[in-house]
């Protein structure tokens, strides 16, 4: 799928080929009661090829192959030649434990035909024309009957393990409501966000406009960790307006500009879109959730021991210092 914000005229190629041979499969843990997820083409898939190889770079000829075969688009979106979900899974193998079919999708979202671009350079109708493109797939994700959750995502930078330097984002749906996913939904039903988006304290707001505010939660787990919503409840991207939309791309950008800007390099990060899953539209507030895990120019955060094992986040970095050194207000640590 391609999306621009004025007509294009393409020139279509023949792209990479499929990936043949890919077994996905679920396993169930015994001991935390949740899906693990299995994939033999992961253990393959791209690794860090230069822009001359770049599989989202536009194609000009039948020469250098691409997962988008256009010879210019401003995004696109594909699914992921080694998706770890299908919605025509393979048979999961007869073990003693349960298993099941690695039931969903897994797609790439290309934010840019420039191979150099950070999300933070990107121009707010560009921006804008992503969470379009978002809305789109989500919405067209949740009108099949298998897929019960979908997560527009992103992991930034070689230091979270990106696999292609190319801008870009991902789009995974679920047939199952993932047991964390489902844990935050179910505690979203007393409306806590709603409840609170009135009245965060100035001293953690990053940005308002008329229909959004980026804050630094009280809460944060991760250092500088931004938080963007709507300041009218929703519950998925295509729920909001044209108008609610423009505003949430100011904020994206303004959020993303912030921390690129704090230190000498850009800044490392997960993101996530969380919209709600099937059956929980009536109570979850949209929230977008930057991650970031450079504390200081020289450090990162690393979910060690005591994260990994017990989901208990240790954090270096309080939140209100956090809002200070991303306002400009206080400079961060060397």
């Amino acid at each position: 799928m391609l999306f621009s914000q004025n007509e294009l005229n393409y020139s279509v190629f023949d792209g990479l080929p499929p990936v043949s041979g890919n077994s996905t499969h679920f396993r169930f843990h015994p001991t935390r009661s949740e899906w693990v997820g299995y994939s033999t083409a992961r253990q393959n898939r791209t690794f860090l090829p230069d822009a001359l190889e770049c599989p989202l770079c536009p194609m000009q000829d039948e020469k250098k192959q691409s997962d988008i075969p256009v010879d210019k688009y401003e995004v696109a979106i594909f699914t992921n030649r080694f998706s770890s979900l299908q919605l025509q899974a393979s048979e999961p193998p007869s073990i003693e434990i349960d298993t099941n079919h690695a039931t969903g999708t897994c797609d790439v979202v290309s934010y840019s035909s420039n191979h150099l671009d950070q999300f933070s350079q990107l121009s707010l109708e560009r921006i804008n024309l992503i969470i379009q493109a978002l809305s789109y797939r989500t919405k067209e994700l949740f009108n099949k009957p298998e897929i019960k959750y979908v997560l527009p995502f992103e992991n930034k930078g070689k230091e979270i393990g990106v696999t292609l330097d190319h801008p870009h984002g991902q789009i995974y749906s679920f047939g199952h409501i993932p047991e964390a996913i489902k844990k935050q939904s179910q505690t979203q039903q007393s409306n806590p966000l709603e409840k609170y988006i009135s009245k965060i304290p100035e001293d953690l707001i990053l940005k308002k406009n008329n229909n959004g505010i980026s804050f630094v939660p009280r809460w944060a787990r991760y250092p500088f960790e931004i938080w963007i919503m709507p300041s009218r409840r929703v519950s998925n991207l295509f729920d909001l307006s044209d108008e609610e939309q423009k505003d949430i791309a100011e904020l994206m950008l303004d959020a993303s500009k912030k921390l690129d800007s704090l230190f000498d390099s850009p800044m490392p990060y997960t993101l996530a879109w969380q919209i709600s899953p099937k059956g929980y539209e009536e109570t979850h507030h949209l929230h977008i959730c930057f991650q970031p895990i450079r504390r200081s120019k020289t450090k990162l955060k690393f979910l060690a021991g005591v994260e990994q094992i017990t989901g208990f986040y240790l954090v270096d970095l309080p939140p209100e210092r956090s809002a200070r050194i991303l306002r400009g207000e206080e400079q961060p640590d060397e």
